[in-house]
């Protein structure tokens, strides 16, 4: 008579394998085949815990955007205290060179006063005298109400200092759509 060898069951070696799993493709005996099952639903639990993770985190996506558009104010903040800082320098700059023009209108008509008076005082003067003063004069006058030998203007030269932001898919994921694995 031929003896029937059973397989053994290979968690834990002691009993008959009667059931085969047909994920893994173990025999295992009962009790075992039921842990084994029971593991296959924690792993599973697992599993869902995971997904409904990352259905969260998908669904606040547009939420979790804030760090981007914190970036992005940081530019335009950086960008703006950029250009307060240059107009301040420029007023600064108008302001000296206002003063300078003052002082150099001030200082003319300073030689002009003092010419007139002392023409007056000495009474040496003649109509060439009064017609060269009073042109002196009206001279003074149209450079005062024209006020400025300087404009503002933008520096076409120089390249921006203000560096320009884009927003941009990743190269990642780029190559993964392409791949068709997004």
């Amino acid at each position: 008579m031929a003896a029937t060898s059973k397989a053994q069951c290979v968690k834990c070696e002691k009993n008959s394998g009667i059931l085969t799993c047909d994920g893994c493709l173990e025999k295992l005996c009962r009790r075992c085949f039921n842990d084994h099952r029971q593991d296959l639903s924690k792993e599973l639990d697992n599993v869902v815990y995971e997904h409904d993770m990352l259905k969260q985190q998908l669904e606040t996506t547009e939420n979790d955007c804030h760090h981007f558009f914190k970036q992005i104010d940081k530019w335009k903040k950086d960008s703006i205290d950029k250009i307060n800082q240059l107009a301040d320098q420029c007023r600064t700059d108008i302001v000296k060179l206002l003063d300078k023009n003052k002082d150099r209108l001030m200082d003319r008509f300073l030689k002009i006063t003092n010419r007139v008076r002392k023409g007056r005082d000495d009474e040496d003067y003649d109509e060439r005298d009064l017609s060269k003063w009073m042109d002196d004069l009206k001279e003074l006058k149209d450079e005062l109400i024209e006020s400025s030998n300087f404009r503002v203007e933008e520096d076409k030269q120089q390249s921006s200092w203000i560096q320009k932001i884009r927003v941009h898919e990743a190269f990642r994921d780029q190559r993964k759509a392409k791949d068709g694995k997004l």
